[in-house]
């Protein structure tokens, strides 16, 4: 593992450095406070870049949490990794239309908030493949795909396909050629994993941040108030919005937006968020949530940027807790 501190976090973000649609502000002072200095570790996992910005001790202590993080980014992995035939998720995927599909604890908690969330807003849809598949998101294609395919996708496309047995904890797709897509979901749960794995090691002041999803520790940084997060405009690359938000410990951050993941099919951008009623990808302002979990916060991100305002207030509503920023109001 190669350790470094920090020498700046916000530099990196205006370079470009950082995927993430919100990046973890600091101030040159902030790099070492007393006992404590800020060390960083980037590294490559779920498809994305996860970066570890903590205040420890000594290197060894940053060291030994950034392995617990780490070890549990693998776990996620292992579940829901589309692009691992032994992941469990690809093993549901090819198997649930024949049979029941027995799914894990960490599974079937992933499924049934999914469903909690797909409840409360009905645009957001783990069911989405087929037409992730249309749009090029799973195969190299040039060309925008006929009305035709994404009608056929289309039909396999839905919550109400999936049959659940709440008791036995499985689940069942109810037409061929179903397939289901974590992406946005996965990698908020396996920040929040990651951070109380960091919590357990002795570490509880700093950030993860997981392609964009970002869960603040409980402690604040050494003499400050608050976290300072900075985010990205989707609008002109490499700069931040002049808002700043200020957090207290122990909250998450995630932002959806078609700036970052897309494809280009006859010369038109196609954003990887995929409206599952209309079967196309939306091009909407980018939305940044701040929320307790990072889980919740990587859901609403993608509700709110399919379902919009509308969406926005009602989950604000059930969720009082909950903070919704659309790049185009900043």
């Amino acid at each position: 593992m190669s350790l470094r501190t920090v020498s700046g976090i916000i530099i990196a973000a205006l370079l470009g450095l950082f995927p993430a649609g919100a990046v973890f502000y600091l101030a040159k002072g902030e790099l070492q406070v007393g006992q404590l200095q800020l060390y960083q570790y980037r590294m490559l996992t779920m498809g994305t870049v996860a970066t570890f910005s903590l205040y420890a001790a000594s290197e060894v202590e940053f060291q030994r949490a950034v392995e617990a993080g780490r070890g549990e980014f693998t776990a996620v992995m292992k579940i829901a990794n589309l692009y691992d035939k032994e992941s469990e998720l690809s093993r549901l995927n090819a198997t649930a239309y024949e049979a029941d599909f027995s799914c894990s604890a960490e599974m079937w908690q992933l499924l049934m908030r999914a469903e909690k969330a797909h409840r409360e807003c009905a645009k957001f849809d783990i069911t989405v493949k087929p037409l992730m598949e249309v749009w090029g998101f799973y195969r190299k294609q040039k060309h925008l795909p006929p009305p035709e395919e994404i009608a056929r996708a289309k039909q396999r496309v839905g919550f109400e396909k999936l049959k659940f047995d709440r008791n036995r904890k499985t689940v069942r797709f109810t037409v061929p050629r179903m397939a289901l897509d974590l992406g946005g979901i996965a990698k908020g749960y396996a920040a929040d994993q990651a951070a109380k794995a960091v919590v357990k090691s002795g570490i509880t002041r700093g950030v993860i941040d997981l392609g964009g999803n970002l869960k603040l520790l409980p402690q604040l940084p050494p003499g400050k108030k608050f976290y300072r997060i900075g985010m990205k405009d989707p609008a002109q690359p490499g700069r931040l919005l002049k808002k700043i938000l200020e957090l207290p410990g122990d909250r998450a951050v995630a932002t959806s937006g078609d700036y970052e993941r897309f494809v280009i099919l006859d010369g038109v951008k196609c954003g990887h968020i995929i409206d599952p009623e209309s079967g196309r990808p939306e091009a909407r302002p980018a939305i940044t949530v701040t929320t307790v979990s990072a889980l919740d916060a990587d859901i609403f991100s993608t509700s709110a940027y399919l379902g919009g305002k509308v969406c926005a207030e009602k989950l604000s509503a059930l969720y009082p807790d909950t903070g919704f920023y659309f790049a185009g109001d900043n």
